[in-house]
């Protein structure tokens, strides 16, 4: 059954997703497509630049001029007043890509258009600033609401995860590995606690020559986002641990994607994963190291249970933690209705 959304500005609202884009989660690109699947006219604003001529230009302005803003605020005013959207969701991963000003400017150019945030990011005060210029908030990680709490805005604000795009991350007739594989940059608390693990892991992503001592299966790179859904489908189980630097509370892509692929995911424990998933049913938590590694040892000996644990994860995120979920969610809250033919 087809879902088309409407509201009262049109049969197919025109949604503007600015953010980064080209960014290694594909998170903009993501969402984009989401909206578009639920029935809306979709722009995209780059605010990394939407070709590589836009993208060295707001480079060299910002050495040029101490700030990117001036060039990027031009483009933005006249995306908008070209694409005329009913609704601007800003995606937030690094602060420091959006300008406060973009918001204000979203107000002013369109003021009969409804302004949403989506944070990833956890923000300081001075960065939380846009909420003076958006109608919601939408966050990754329900800690993020609390700082925005704390820091005196009282917006509504509501607890939005990452999910997976079922159409990229599906199941494939692959052999598997035994091994647990890790695909993220490496950090030093990330990097403290795979140094310990005696089992071998295989690890993608900058940073792991640091532990070219260890035993570890070691690809020191950056996997393309095409290649992720294959590398997933190819090994018995994906490890995940928080980045400590931004995450709190909430769940990454690396808590969801994998399902796509009916792989079970081993996940640190984080305040927002029951929220998700059914600990020990649809997805392993571990505590500590020791824990970790006893669930390690269980999952390569056990490929039943493995099995188990990944088509149990691949029905509830199918069920509930798809990209066009999240976008239906979004547009709900901001009464935008269904209507189904």
């Amino acid at each position: 059954m087809h879902t088309t959304i409407t509201t009262g500005h049109s049969a197919r609202p025109r949604v503007m997703v600015v953010g980064k884009y080209r960014s290694i989660v594909h998170w903009a690109e993501n969402v984009s497509s989401a909206f578009r699947q639920n029935g809306c006219e979709v722009a995209q604003f780059a605010i990394n630049g939407q070709t590589v001529w836009h993208s060295l230009r707001y480079k060299f302005a910002g050495n040029e001029y101490g700030s990117q803003a001036l060039p990027v605020r031009a483009d933005f005013e006249r995306a908008l007043q070209r694409f005329k959207p009913d609704l601007v969701v800003f995606i937030v991963i690094a602060a420091l890509w959006m300008p406060e000003e973009l918001f204000a400017l979203a107000r002013q150019t369109r003021p009969g258009a409804a302004t949403a945030v989506w944070i990833g990011d956890r923000l300081n005060a001075e960065e939380c600033r846009f909420a003076h210029h958006v109608d919601q908030v939408f966050a990754t990680d329900s800690a993020f609401i609390d700082d925005l709490r704390h820091y005196g805005h009282a917006l509504p604000a509501h607890y939005l995860p990452l999910a997976v795009d079922p159409q990229r991350f599906h199941p494939f007739s692959l052999a598997r590995s035994q091994r647990l594989v890790y695909v993220a940059n490496n950090s030093p608390g990330r990097g403290e606690l795979i140094r310990q693990v005696r089992e071998p892991l295989v690890l993608y992503g900058k940073g792991w020559s640091k532990l070219a001592d260890t035993a570890h299966d070691i690809h020191a790179r950056r996997l393309p986002y095409r290649d992720l859904p294959r590398v997933y489908a190819s090994h018995r189980a994906v490890l995940n641990i928080r980045n400590e630097k931004n995450v709190l509370h909430g769940l990454n892509q690396r808590s969801f994607e994998p399902y796509g692929c009916m792989t079970p995911v081993l996940n640190d424990d984080m305040a927002d994963l029951p929220r998700c998933f059914e600990p020990g049913k649809e997805i392993l938590v571990w505590h500590s190291l020791a824990e970790l590694e006893d669930l390690q040892s269980r999952l390569q000996r056990d490929s039943g249970f493995a099995q188990a644990i990944g088509l149990a994860g691949h029905r509830r995120v199918l069920a509930e933690h798809t990209w066009q979920h999240r976008i239906h969610s979004l547009l709900t809250a901001f009464d935008f209705q269904d209507v189904r033919s």
